[in-house]
């Protein structure tokens, strides 16, 4: 069993927590995170991420930055790190052992063991984001850096009348907005600045020509190809049409959660715990009991993502609640997004429409 002594990465810039964010922001030049100690111990981790959210400037201190992310014990197996990344978004992870910091666990050193695996062998379609959220060339910068804090991405493509043209990332619009800002005097002319550059047009500052790779292409290539690229996502499509989009988010979610009794794993998107009424353990329970046992020899092996929210309309006391459910496994992907009232009946509604889509399939085989 590989863990997380094994490929902890001990060479990592450390800053200290009083520290401005104009003092460290260049240093996010090779690593989307770092660690903040105070006093030399660990305090905190701060991702490249926090640098566009509102709230921080390049005067904030970095201690009014910090993400505190789970902590990680070096004996902790990699399908559960792959787990605790994907249920808590963030990819890179601190390793303690007895509170004293021993090093960084990034989500590139779990893929390029877990990709060893079987399911590494698996075509990208089968875990890739099947409705990508995408962006104009000529959509606001502003428009992509809300879209980039509200749905938490980290890689978005730009088309063009159905066309790939372009795709943006958090570096991309930190070097070209936050970071170019830092060199004018005073905070009103740099807040100036920075507003001004939320105006222009996504196509000066994207990524042209982006990486475009085949629905077949294995799990393992496209982790190779995003490992060589240094990028955080690829996009997926044939002839210049996006099909979808992968990021660490995809790329580990088949690992995660996953154990020796359960073939199929369930993954919950982060947002879920916002509707009213979700509860985790009957979730599980739910899909299982009902849904994913009498499937499990026909899947073989594969993941269930359920992502729910939820609408202000009501009818006997519960919300309008969207369900989005993907189902992966060895014949293929299955997707289905319904509603109910509740998100019990969201789920069941969703499943049943994958269950249509099984008995279909296998009529046809």
């Amino acid at each position: 069993m590989v863990t997380a002594q094994d490929v902890l990465t001990i060479e990592i810039t450390q800053i200290d927590a009083n520290e401005p964010i104009h003092k460290v922001i260049s240093l996010f030049k090779d690593t989307e995170a770092l660690v903040v100690t105070e006093n030399k111990k660990y305090k905190g981790m701060l991702l490249k991420r926090c640098l566009i959210d509102p709230k921080i400037t390049l005067q904030t201190k970095v201690q009014n930055a910090i993400t505190h992310t789970p902590k990680i014990s070096p004996t902790e197996p990699l399908e559960e790190i792959a787990r605790v990344m994907v249920e808590n978004n963030v990819y890179h992870l601190p390793v303690l052992n007895n509170d004293k910091f021993l090093g960084i666990i990034s989500a590139d050193d779990v893929l390029k063991k877990l990709t060893e695996q079987q399911i590494g062998a698996q075509p990208i379609k089968t875990v890739m984001c099947t409705q990508p959220l995408s962006v104009s060339p000529y959509d606001t910068i502003g428009k992509a850096l809300h879209l980039f804090q509200q749905e938490h991405l980290t890689y978005l493509a730009v088309v063009d009348h159905n066309t790939v043209v372009g795709a943006l990332t958090i570096d991309i619009i930190v070097q070209n907005v936050i970071h170019g800002t830092s060199t004018v005097e005073g905070r009103d002319d740099i807040e100036s600045e920075r507003r001004q550059k939320l105006d222009f047009p996504i196509k000066t500052i994207m990524q042209e020509q982006p990486l475009l790779i085949s629905p077949e292409t294995t799990i393992r290539v496209i982790h190779t190809a995003m490992h060589k690229s240094e990028l955080p996502g690829i996009l997926i499509g044939k002839e210049n049409r996006l099909h979808g989009i992968v990021t660490y988010k995809e790329l580990l979610a088949p690992y995660a959660g996953f154990d020796k009794e359960e073939t199929i794993a369930i993954q919950f998107h982060h947002n879920n715990i916002n509707v009213e009424g979700f509860d985790k353990e009957q979730a599980v329970e739910l899909l299982r009991s009902e849904f994913l046992k009498n499937y499990e020899k026909y899947l073989v092996t594969g993941y269930l993502h359920v992502s729910l929210e939820q609408h202000k309309e009501t009818k006997q006391g519960l919300h309008r609640v969207v369900c989005e459910m993907k189902l992966s496994g060895k014949p293929g992907v299955y997707y289905a997004t319904l509603e109910g009232y509740g998100p019990q009946q969201a789920m069941r509604n969703a499943y049943l429409a994958i269950e249509h889509q099984i008995n279909r399939q296998r009529n046809l085989t």
